[in-house]
């Protein structure tokens, strides 16, 4: 009886560093949780900036519109529908051939172009329509239609989630 004890505890020590070994190392849990959580953070910090971007073309947008500048407001429309203009795209490009993707299932299921952040392809159909829309308006209520579809757009496209 003595033995089979001996042996049952030969064998549990013996397992001992085996079942230690498959642990990863705290210092390694640690180092990766905080790699996540900056990655995290960079990824909410390039949704922030966008919006900023964005923001920006919606206040532009206003100014030419304040000012009678139909084609002008439409321009800032189009670049808001966009996230950017080509400088912009060409740093989403960029990020996009390296690998990043702020949004990559919904990429691949058809909902956001790609490298994009904030505007949805959908969203960007109907921004791209109501710049369409202001240019061609022939009266200011056809401009104010066109201006409230963009603005609702905008207000929810700005929306932080």
């Amino acid at each position: 009886m003595k033995s089979k004890s001996l042996i049952a505890v030969l064998a549990f020590a013996l397992n001992v560093p085996v079942a230690m070994a498959q642990e990863t190392p705290e210092s390694m849990v640690r180092t990766y949780d905080a790699m996540a959580d900056a990655i995290l953070s960079l990824k909410r910090a390039e949704a922030s900036f966008i919006r900023a971007i964005l923001d920006d073309y919606r206040r532009g947008a206003e100014a030419a519109m304040k000012r009678g500048d139909w084609e002008g407001a439409a321009a800032e429309i189009a670049l808001f529908a966009n996230e950017g203009d080509n400088a912009i795209g060409g740093i989403r490009k960029r990020l996009v051939e390296g690998g990043h993707h702020h949004h990559a299932q919904a990429e691949t299921e058809g909902i956001y172009d790609p490298g994009y952040v904030i505007v949805t392809k959908e969203a960007k159909r109907k921004l791209l329509a109501a710049s369409v829309a202001l240019r061609q308006a022939q009266s200011e209520a056809a401009r104010q239609e066109a201006w409230q579809q963009f603005t609702a757009l905008a207000t929810d496209l700005l929306r932080v989630e």
